[in-house]
């Protein structure tokens, strides 16, 4: 897929984020754009796309290999608000067991260049009522965005975490990801897992010798191994 403004594809970027993800079973991505995160993460069980911008939603029709993935065409503050709606009363698509990442246009007064660069974009307005949808949501929700005073504001009680990537010009800017949840003790997909190439080919190499040590093991010693692992994780 070709680059896509703002979008996460970016070396050190998709990893951080996909490393920040809980276990879930159902993946909704509300401003779909490129989808980078959608694409490179493990898939869920279920996920959705939403896009107002009917050229987006083309670009993934076929749904580009995403399994069990369903992209809907329209605006995802209307989506979100009736999805919401729908739980209160009869448990909708959102639950518990969901994650919502979202990346939407940042602010205007946050970019650099202080310029429209979307087919749809989102007005300060409009950010505060999503920011308003998402905190009475009831599953997992991450937005990104650049640091302001609305959302420092609006989220002071979640988690968030920050850090340095390239923009589409080549510059460097500071990310940050906010976070309704406390940091994971598990991962969703471990295969990013670690803070650099280094480090993530270090666990890389490691977990693949253990692999192979578990699978030269008697079988019987082997489920003891994997029962003791078991039973640190509880």
């Amino acid at each position: 897929m070709a680059s896509y403004p703002g979008g996460k594809a970016g070396d050190g970027v998709y990893q951080k984020i996909i490393n920040l993800m809980p276990p879930h079973l159902i993946y909704i991505e509300p401003f779909l754009g490129g989808g980078a995160i959608m694409r490179l993460k493990k898939p869920a069980r279920s996920s959705i796309g939403i896009d107002a911008d009917g050229d987006v939603v083309q670009m993934w029709t076929p749904a580009l290999c995403v399994p069990n993935l369903t992209v809907v065409h329209g605006d995802a503050l209307e989506w979100l608000d009736l999805a919401g709606d729908h739980v209160g009363r009869n448990g909708a698509v959102i639950a518990r067991d969901t994650l919502i990442y979202c990346d939407p246009p940042y602010l205007l007064s946050t970019r650099k260049q202080h310029r429209l660069i979307y087919h749809c974009e989102l007005s300060d307005v409009d950010h505060v009522r999503l920011l308003t949808i998402l905190r009475g949501l009831p599953c997992m929700v991450m937005i990104s965005g650049y640091l302001s005073d609305l959302y420092s504001t609006t989220l002071h009680d979640w988690r968030s975490v920050s850090f340095q990537a390239r923009t589409r010009g080549g510059s460097s800017a500071t990310e940050w990801v906010w976070m309704n949840f406390p940091e994971p003790l598990e991962l969703h997909d471990y295969q990013y897992l670690g803070d650099d190439f280094r480090q993530r080919e270090r666990i890389k190499r490691k977990t693949e010798r253990w692999r192979r040590r578990l699978s030269k093991m008697p079988v019987l010693e082997r489920h003891a191994m994997m029962n003791a692992i078991v039973q640190l994780r509880g």
